[in-house]
């Protein structure tokens, strides 16, 4: 009797254990390949998004069509013409009803509808927020770390994270990021869309960590479209011309483009047809967000310091005022010549940088020195100059804006994963419009300021037109 106990316990003991191996590989697993994860997932969404457009464009177009001839069999003069992305024509009067020819509810005003002089748009937060939608008075959670929104979650206290939103003054805004937008770039536009036949202009996000390239992904499928392109009807994957993401990696420093095939969403893509959309944020907040949210980026750093550009009594193993805090960076894998490589997880590059200041200033001053046609846009302008912006990138490559402006009103990122806690768009207004947090709350330590006003590229900030620290 005492065997078979024996015999049924060491069953149990194995059982428990081959469980708790298989628990530790597959964690295992998931931070090894947890970018890849994401970005497929993310792949996934876009395709099913791009599916359901199609299928609502063409259900559009056949209801359209059987309105003309009805229309034309009761020998009325009013007819409809196909409507482009987004587009609905409607009869005369129906305006005033409030009802388009589907009986879908049409919206006007200036809180939706698109005017031609974008530059008109007001740029104080609560006009901004009156645009998109957004009722401010239920408050906010503001962005927070991964580890602090998974302890929020399980104590089920995310309710209690929220604070009272106190919106920023439009000229605390101004004087952080100027009144107009910045976008570089622009003038190779046409050289762009002379070497690039209609059908076939693309385009889609890069930019470092933290830059706000979901946000911009999610502004270009919600608002625009290469008309053309869709209408051939040939392409399952980014039949409207925005792609999730760059086919090189949106992520990886230039040089990457010509000599790299992402493993999600990079194969089968022209990428001399991409308009690469870099996205650049204010490197002092940017820094902030890689404190939050560091992903490939490694370095030695703790809540109590960070950014810690200079090490101080914080940084463990340094010597505090000696030197900077170096990092490494993964980007996707190592360069291939002359023929592009494929992603593969176990193939990783890592980039050695003196600090986040220099990170920031050779990535970006990279793509600035770019010998082909790329746009160069600031995350705030998305805030504070969105219809403008995405008007003009949407324009680069020829293509037609929706008439009612969409905005990202939840973290574009979602709250999964590495993005679990970013911020929605009411909380990155409050937190990018407060002068106070990005001028004196971030860069505490003087020597880090110090290190920061040396080391971070200053042409690069006034082309951009982010003030000095």
């Amino acid at each position: 009797m005492s065997g078979r106990r024996l015999m049924s316990s060491e069953k149990t003991a194995f059982v428990l254990s081959s469980c708790l191996l298989l628990t530790l590989l597959t964690q295992l697993l998931l931070i090894v390949h947890h970018d890849e994860l994401v970005i497929q997932i993310d792949s996934w969404e876009h395709e099913l998004e791009g599916n359901l457009l199609q299928l609502d464009l063409e259900l559009r177009e056949a209801l359209v069509g059987e309105y003309n001839g009805r229309a034309a069999i009761a020998k009325k003069k009013t007819v409809l013409e196909v409507p482009p992305l987004g587009h609905v024509s409607y009869p005369p009067g129906a305006a005033k009803r409030g009802r388009g020819p589907f009986g879908e509810e049409i919206k006007v005003g200036k809180a939706t509808k698109l005017r031609g002089n974008f530059s008109s748009y007001s740029m104080e937060p609560a006009d901004i927020l009156e645009r998109a939608g957004v009722d401010y008075t239920d408050g906010y959670v503001p962005s927070i770390s991964v580890r602090e929104m998974r302890a929020l979650r399980k104590s089920n206290l995310e309710e209690s994270a929220k604070q009272k939103a106190t919106l920023p003054s439009l000229e605390d805004i101004q004087r952080m990021y100027g009144a107009e937008s910045h976008i570089v770039g622009l003038d190779r536009c046409e050289e762009f869309k002379h070497n690039v036949e209609p059908e076939f202009r693309i385009m889609g996000p890069a930019g470092l960590f933290n830059s706000a390239t979901n946000l911009l992904n999610k502004l270009l499928k919600m608002n625009c479209s290469n008309e053309v392109r869709r209408r051939t009807k040939k392409y399952k994957a980014g039949s409207t011309g925005m792609l999730l993401q760059a086919p090189w990696g949106k992520h990886n420093p230039v040089f990457y483009r010509m000599n790299h095939v992402a493993k999600v969403g990079g194969r089968g893509i022209n990428q001399s047809h991409f308009l690469p959309i870099v996205m650049i944020k204010d490197p002092v907040t940017w820094m902030a967000s890689m404190c939050r949210h560091p992903y490939e980026a490694r370095w030695r750093h703790d809540n109590r310091h960070c950014p810690n550009l200079v090490p101080n009594k914080f940084d463990w193993g340094r010597t505090p005022g000696e030197g900077s805090m170096a990092l490494k960076v993964k980007f996707a894998t190592k360069r291939g010549y002359p023929d592009p490589v494929p992603d593969d997880p176990t193939n990783k590059t890592f980039v050695d940088y003196e600090s986040l200041a220099h990170l920031w200033s050779e990535w970006y001053r990279d793509w600035y020195e770019a010998d082909f046609p790329r746009l160069v846009v600031r995350f705030e302008d998305l805030m504070f100059h969105a219809e403008e912006s995405i008007s003009k990138v949407c324009d680069c490559i020829g293509g037609t804006m929706k008439p009612n402006f969409r905005y990202v009103e939840d973290s574009a990122k979602g709250q999964g994963g590495p993005h679990m806690g970013s911020a929605g768009f009411l909380a990155s207004l409050i937190s990018y419009g407060n002068i106070t947090l990005r001028n004196q709350d971030i860069l505490k330590d003087v020597s880090d300021r110090a290190y920061a006003r040396e080391h971070l590229d200053k042409e690069l900030m006034e082309i951009f037109g982010y003030a000095p620290i």
